[in-house]
């Protein structure tokens, strides 16, 4: 139903699409009226006479987000509570960033300013008041005096966490259902809940292919997961604490599954902390969940920003291939999204529009954080605030899962968590299969290839993992040189995928069948990874990159190298990727000043994360900002406190045979043909992103990540944007690594090599 009526003769986009149409089906994409009210009053400002000539004429089209607010703002009498004022906030905002709002209210109370930059506002407003029938007595000194206060969020009693969300979900539901509508000319329809029961089957058939030594110890975890949940019904936050090789992967999905059932989910997120290890749990989950309703989702993923509703001079394929863009980046219509911590927490903490689109998807969520210890120890306060109010208000359940979970359960509330699993799967048999040694005089590459060549002469395997692609690569060079060329494997994210997982198949066999291997790696083998090997190194990395390599030691449990298994730690060499305030040096290097088994390390960890803890400030760095409504400050200090900024990357498409690139053009080409046609249907539309998802996937398993200035070098994939492409005559590919890019050691691009 609308709140006022507007002929069909007034538009809202070009080809003379009707204004009333746009903002109704907007207002029907949520059953909220916070959302009613934003999406009729969010676009009045396009009935200002000129934005009407210029949309049929062409021409610049006029600003119109504060016209709409604050006619908004004079038709609710003036009035500032969370409610209103976050209705106000979005519809001011809906093509911007969240501001902070104290220095928003300064901006509105400069009359002046607003006169010089909106010579058009009284105008705009007597034809909205003509158009609407809404007659409303507009004063610009009023309006601007309302937000004169020394204190705008307090005086109006806007602070605290409540304020921060909601405003967040109105915004993020508004600038969602305009862009979902502005592309699809449709109201959006929500999906049902997760199918849940179909789900679980596919799993235990999974599963019951998965039989090993250790599938009897894995199946008992399994079902004292679910027992455990059974009688804790009650709790939203559940802490999945178990070593490394026990199956947290697929018994954390059975657990989400079974929250999503007993407590009607609409969504299962899991969040991982690097990209290198979302394409394994992606494929684990691509084996469980239908395609349609899988999503893989992270920066690189994305292929473009979200374009200005305003500037809508971009060519046909820009727009329908915008369609597919938008459909995965705002998680709209996925019930099940493997991603990042990065992208997840900027959804909680960022301001910004491109992020924000997807934060209302969170509620009624089931969200899994694997490698919980990954967040940083300075924000685990904020990040347990932030997570204890999200499980209350906004219905979400989390799985908070690690071999090595910090002291993030002293910031909760002792009724709100559970523990998953009992300690006793630590001191098992099976969990003393390996030793942890820190050796301090391994603190130069010669130093590590020298320890390497010696540990492979006493073991038929050994796996050296280091943190950057450069380092990796000139370390396996290194080997090769006392080594058989062929025993000696490297692996980075430098490979495309579909070599890494060849490479990654070649050295499983090569495990099992006991053959001489030696691999360098990123820390791309991690977490996801099966492989077992007798021996390894680790350069120095927080201790939860640490304990992940370990994982790989003797992971199944052979008896024949128990006592000799052993992950050696070695100094600081290369160049670090990972923040300051996580590597803690002195405390890991205190920690491992003696060997110690994997049965011992539990006590050791425990006393380890309650010293960083105690070590750690006590004061917030987010939550303060938060309940100031300090949007952009939130986002600053968030951003500075969480990960290092990563070097400027694009993605390439490796065409490692003739022909390859051109038949992926041609089946693109004809799937987005297909979408320019009119009167396609939404349902049309989704079989064609269904189908285009599909070669986008295929298409990944040739892509790699360059630093920019090497990957502008090359010209663009063609409809694909932001993707270039390096032709199969320019690669010279082949296993004489002397190609651009080989298969013993992927892209060999100059400054390709520093990227971690």
């Amino acid at each position: 139903m609308s709140l006022f009526d507007i002929p069909n003769n007034v538009y809202s986009h070009p080809d003379y699409y009707p204004f009333i149409k746009h903002v109704t089906n907007i207002a029907e994409s949520f059953k909220d009226p916070l959302h009613t009210r934003a999406a009729f009053f969010h676009d009045l400002g396009k009935l200002n006479k000129r934005f009407q000539t210029n949309i049929i004429h062409g021409g610049k089209l006029p600003y119109h987000s504060l016209e709409g607010a604050f006619f908004y703002l004079v038709h609710n009498r003036m009035v500032f509570d969370i409610d209103s004022f976050g209705v106000f906030l979005s519809i001011l905002k809906h093509h911007g960033n969240l501001e902070d709002v104290q220095t928003l209210a300064e901006d509105l109370f400069d009359e002046d300013s607003i006169r010089r930059h909106h010579p058009d506002l009284f105008d705009t407003i007597k034809h909205i008041q003509a158009t609407t029938g809404l007659n409303i007595d507009f004063d610009l000194e009023t309006c601007c005096d309302s937000f004169d206060t020394e204190s705008f969020v307090k005086d109006n009693h806007l602070a605290g966490l409540d304020s921060y969300f909601r405003i967040k979900e109105t915004f993020s539901k508004l600038i969602f259902a305009d862009k979902y509508e502005a592309i699809f000319k449709e109201t959006f329809q929500r999906k049902t809940t997760v199918d849940v029961e179909r789900y679980q089957t596919n799993l235990l058939t999974l599963i019951g292919g998965k039989e090993n030594a250790l599938s009897s110890v894995r199946n008992a975890a399994r079902a004292d997961v679910l027992n455990t949940f059974d009688g804790n019904h009650d709790k939203r936050l559940f802490f999945l604490e178990a070593p490394t090789g026990i199956g947290k992967t697929l018994t954390s999905l059975q657990l989400a599954l079974k929250i999503a059932g007993v407590k009607n989910k609409k969504r299962i997120i899991n969040a991982l902390p690097m990209t290198s290890i979302i394409d394994q749990t992606h494929m684990e989950y691509a084996k469980i969940i239908d395609e349609n309703t899988l999503l893989k989702f992270h920066h690189l993923t994305k292929t473009k920003n979200y374009v200005d509703h305003d500037v809508e001079e971009k060519s046909e394929t820009n727009f329908f291939r915008q369609k597919n863009d938008f459909l995965g980046s705002s998680w709209g219509l996925d019930q099940v999204i493997v991603t990042t911590f990065n992208q997840i927490l900027n959804a909680f903490y960022s301001n910004q529009n491109r992020e924000l689109i997807k934060f209302w998807t969170l509620r009624d969520s089931v969200v899994i954080f694997d490698e919980i210890q990954a967040i940083p120890r300075i924000l685990l306060r904020d990040f347990a605030e932030t997570i204890t109010f999200l499980s209350r208000e906004l219905n979400m359940d989390f799985i908070l899962m690690s071999a090595t979970i910090p002291s993030l359960k002293q910031f909760l509330p002792s009724d709100a968590w559970c523990d998953m699993l009992d300690t006793k799967y630590y001191s098992m048999d099976f969990n003393n299969r390996y030793a942890l040694a820190f050796r301090e005089e391994i603190d130069t590459e010669e130093k590590l290839s020298v320890q390497i060549q010696r540990a492979s002469k006493e073991n038929t395997s050994v796996v050296c993992v280091v943190n950057t692609k450069k380092l990796a690569l000139d370390l396996y060079e290194k080997v090769k040189k006392f080594c058989n060329p062929d025993d000696v494997f490297l692996l980075s994210t430098l490979f495309i995928p579909k070599h890494r997982k060849a490479i990654i198949k070649t050295i499983k066999h090569r495990l099992v069948n006991k053959q001489k291997t030696i691999l360098v790696s990123t820390q791309v083998i991690e977490a996801g990874v099966d492989l077992d090997f007798d021996y390894g190194f680790r350069e120095f990395s927080p201790l939860y990159s640490i304990i992940q390599t370990a994982g790989r030691v003797n992971r199944e449990n052979r008896e024949e190298v128990r006592e000799s298994a052993t992950l050696v730690v070695t100094n600081k060499i290369g160049h670090s990727p990972y923040h300051p305030s996580d590597l803690l040096y002195a405390e890991v290097k205190q920690l491992l000043e003696t060997p110690i088994r994997e049965n011992e390390i539990l006590p050791r960890l425990k006393l380890y994360f309650s010293t960083t803890i105690d070590r750690t400030s006590q004061e917030y760095v987010l939550i303060d900002h938060m309940k100031q409504l300090e949007f952009e400050s939130v986002m600053k200090r968030f951003d500075k406190n969480f990960m290092k900024t990563l070097p400027d990357i694009r993605s390439v498409f490796i065409e490692i045979r003739s022909g390859l690139y051109d038949r992926f053009v041609k089946k693109r080409n004809q799937l987005i043909h297909g979408m320019k046609q009119d009167g396609t249907s939404l349902e049309h539309i989704m079989e064609y992103k269904s189908r285009l998802k599909r070669i986008n996937k295929c298409i990944s398993g040739y892509v790699i990540n360059i630093c920019k200035d090497d990957a502008l070098l090359f010209p663009d994939f063609e409809h694909y944007h932001e993707m270039k492409v390096c032709h199969y005559p320019h690669l010279n590919i082949g296993e004489d690594d002397q190609g651009v890019y080989s298969i013993k050691k992927g892209w060999a691009g100059l400054s390709s090599t520093v990227l971690f």
